[in-house]
């Protein structure tokens, strides 16, 4: 499989009253995953040791020529998640290529059980002018780059 794995923190305001991470924090952990994945960090931030990913895309960061708009989320949760100091895994992947969109998959891992996610999902995004809002094919140059972690979609328990 190609993919990313990209680490991100797990907040005690994530928590619930139940003790394990909130259904909502979930779909931060994931956005958090695409903007490291994808938005190029700044001098000052690599200057700093912010990891830059493969995939980081100056087209698609801000001050770019396109934005990325969410046009749909879907999430299955597999087990509960609690507060973790070494935070989680967003393992992220191109699942399809379309003309003016992509879908990305995600598994939610953790350092000590790598194939056994906690949350599986996917979020449809769309590809925008970031002049004027409108969506736009995919260019080749971003298109080739994400072709890069494209991978098989993952199956969900209901369609």
């Amino acid at each position: 499989m190609t993919y990313l794995d990209i680490p991100v923190p797990v907040r005690w305001s994530d928590l619930d009253g139940y003790g394990h991470v909130n259904n909502t924090a979930y779909l931060r952990l994931l956005e958090e995953a695409r903007t490291r994945a994808f938005w190029q960090p700044s001098e000052t931030e690599l200057a700093n040791g912010a990891p830059a990913y493969p995939t980081a895309l100056p087209e698609l960061s801000p001050g770019g020529p396109f934005n990325t708009l969410v046009a749909a989320h879907t999430i299955e949760y597999t087990r509960q998640l609690g507060y973790r100091r070494d935070g989680v895994i967003v393992r992220t992947w191109v699942s399809k290529l379309g003309g003016a969109s992509l879908d990305l998959d995600y598994e939610i891992l953790t350092a000590d059980e790598p194939t056994r996610p906690y949350a599986k999902a996917r979020t449809v995004i769309v590809i925008v002018d970031a002049a004027n809002g409108t969506a736009v094919r995919v260019p080749e140059k971003l298109r080739t780059a994400l072709a890069s972690i494209k991978d098989a979609p993952l199956a969900f328990r209901r369609a």
